[in-house]
């Protein structure tokens, strides 16, 4: 029999105008209708779209419960829904899924936790499609990283630099953060020889752990790129996405450009960033480098991330913290001062000191 749900909860509540989240210790607990499930929050990651989120370039004049990358147990299952278990852990994909399972930008702004009550609470709402199983095994805390940071990571390097298994490609991963060195095992275990780039001595140090050939500094790589025979990879997945990073991912996939049989080098920027890049369509034209994009992922792109967990391929870096600590967690994410994954765990408690 299922525990008794309260009528209110603690939640890490989003307010227009404020540059925190407030935490409420009432926040009323939702009835799961036609179609929903009411999940008992297990774990929930901390996302640089939070630190987005609340700064200057996102004005929001919503109220809402912040935190998108949830896992969480059926505490209700409203009518109609079918083949959810209660007792079984859940990925929440933060989008209701549309037929072609693409995410779009208004979509984006729709989902749980970056416009709909979210994760960093002791429930959630979510629509029934929107659940996904996570195998037997992987606890909530590392699953919470398959709900959005491994589904983005396996989307950039699975579809769209089009990275396999038994590849032989040469790929940089920029940026060895909480995305950045999930990509890294991702290429590693398909059998790409992976190299990174970070300016955090602790970062590089974990890539080389994570397999990585070599780990550069800032100038170690701008003096590599610049040798008169320069250092190159096939692939560049940028998670930093800066005017610097981007002048570096061109100069590491400059193909021969007197080559026609060379295929296109790729630039995948993944991080999420204000800034405008520098981009003259000539100088990609002639070393033939091919820049794309990615944001988020698929339903099955989210199954294969969870996968990946199950067999132990990916093997993410996870910090939690108690609710009360998740405005510290994105500050300490703003100030680039986290490496791995910080996860919100709602039942943890906040130790005083």
């Amino acid at each position: 029999m299922p525990a008794q749900v309260p009528t209110t909860m603690r939640a890490a509540v989003y307010r227009p105008g404020h540059f925190n989240l407030a935490i409420e210790n009432n926040f009323p607990v939702p009835e799961p209708g036609p179609g929903q499930v009411l999940l008992k929050v297990a774990a929930c990651g901390v996302c640089h779209s939070d630190v987005l989120w609340l700064t200057n370039a996102m004005i929001d004049d919503r109220t809402y419960i912040f935190g998108h990358e949830v896992v969480g147990y059926p505490a209700k299952i409203g009518p109609d829904v079918k083949g959810i278990r209660e007792g079984r852990l859940y990925s929440v994909h933060a989008i209701t899924p549309c037929v072609q399972g693409t995410v779009a930008l208004p979509l984006i702004e729709q989902a749980v936790g970056l416009g709909r009550n979210g994760g960093y609470a002791e429930y959630v709402l979510v629509e029934a499609p929107q659940l996904i199983p996570v195998p037997d095994g992987i606890s909530p805390e590392v699953a919470s990283v398959a709900a959005d940071a491994l589904t983005t990571a396996f989307n950039a390097v699975h579809n769209i630099a089009g990275i396999r298994p038994g590849t032989n490609k040469r790929v940089l991963i920029y940026g060895v953060g909480g995305l950045g060195h999930l990509a890294l095992q991702i290429a590693k275990s398909y059998g790409a020889t992976v190299f990174a780039v970070d300016y955090r001595r602790v970062a590089r140090e974990l890539a080389v752990k994570l397999g990585a050939e070599r780990a550069f500094s800032l100038s170690e790589i701008t003096s590599e790129t610049s040798k008169a025979v320069p250092f190159t990879v096939d692939v560049v997945i940028d998670f930093v996405v800066n005017e610097q990073s981007f002048t570096l991912d061109k100069a590491m996939t400059r193909a021969n450009a007197d080559s026609f049989t060379t295929s296109p080098s790729k630039i995948v920027l993944t991080g999420a960033s204000a800034e405008n890049l520098p981009l003259n369509s000539s100088e990609l034209i002639t070393y033939k480098t091919h820049v794309l994009s990615t944001c988020y992922g698929s339903v099955d792109d989210m199954k294969s991330a969870l996968q990946l967990l199950a067999s132990g391929a990916v093997k993410p870096v996870v910090h939690t913290v108690p609710l009360e600590a998740v405005d510290q967690a994105i500050n300490d994410l703003r100030a680039s001062a986290i490496v791995g994954r910080r996860v919100v765990v709602p039942q943890l408690k906040q130790h005083h000191s």
